[in-house]
């Protein structure tokens, strides 16, 4: 969803829509709204993961949702209520709808444009890989495991590339205490001092994990990131674009 708006937003530029703006500007497809774009629509293939026409269903409730207006409120797609993430349906649930206010809505021009990054990532097959909520972090972390005893930036053999593999996956399956059984397979010494920080490293990993997952932090990383993301757009507002690729 980032790199498809992205790639939209810098497609049409500086080129004006049909209502004789252009898509980029405030109240408008700025970097911040294409971040929370891209949250709702994780959150819907998630939340969804069991059923296809539930999941597409949730994909274009992001897009109605954020396209609806006190005058046209659309949303037909969004969870009913006391619980839904959709604060209109919260307000129809409690009967308090006619003080409800649409707020953050994007310009019908600018919803119209970005119709058709929701429609390519709401087909069929491609939700249909997202069945079971199944995710790549798994390879990613092995990958990152490899790359550690063999950096991308160093020019690295076949064979070293095999034993950083064989390393790596070693300790993904057993934590650090394999480094303790390869040093016995090679008949290397072994003291305290080896044992003891391999529970280090263990103890570490287990610690930084569970505060990464800890919904807290994964909320305070969100809510920082999308504070800079709208420091970045003010100043672009402000300032214009400070720089481009082959413009300076």
């Amino acid at each position: 969803m980032v790199s498809h708006l992205q790639k939209l937003k810098a497609l049409w530029g500086e080129k004006k829509l049909s209502d004789g703006k252009t898509i980029g500007g405030k109240g408008r497809l700025t970097d911040a709204i294409i971040s929370k774009l891209t949250t709702f629509y994780g959150n819907a293939i998630r939340a969804n993961s069991h059923n296809v026409n539930e999941m597409r269903q949730a994909v274009w409730a992001v897009w109605v949702h954020t396209s609806s207006t006190d005058d046209e409120p659309k949303h037909w797609f969004c969870p009913k209520g006391k619980n839904s993430w959709c604060k209109y349906n919260v307000s129809v649930h409690n009967n308090t709808v006619n003080e409800f206010s649409h707020k953050n809505t994007l310009p019908k021009a600018v919803s119209e444009v970005i119709k058709p990054v929701f429609k390519d990532l709401s087909h069929w097959k491609l939700l249909r890989r997202c069945l079971g909520g199944k995710v790549q972090n798994a390879n990613e972390s092995l990958n990152s495991l490899i790359w550690k005893y063999s950096p991308k930036l160093i020019g690295s053999g076949i064979n070293v590339t095999k034993i950083a593999a064989f390393i790596a996956a070693c300790e993904y399956n057993d934590r650090s205490k394999n480094r303790i059984d390869l040093m016995r397979a090679l008949n290397l010494k072994i003291n305290k001092t080896n044992i003891l920080n391999c529970v280090n490293i263990d103890k570490v990993r287990k610690s930084t994990a569970k505060r990464q997952v800890s919904k807290t932090s994964f909320e305070a990383r969100k809510a920082k990131k999308l504070k800079i993301l709208k420091q970045i757009e003010q100043c672009k507002l402000a300032e214009g674009n400070t720089y481009a690729a082959g413009t300076f």
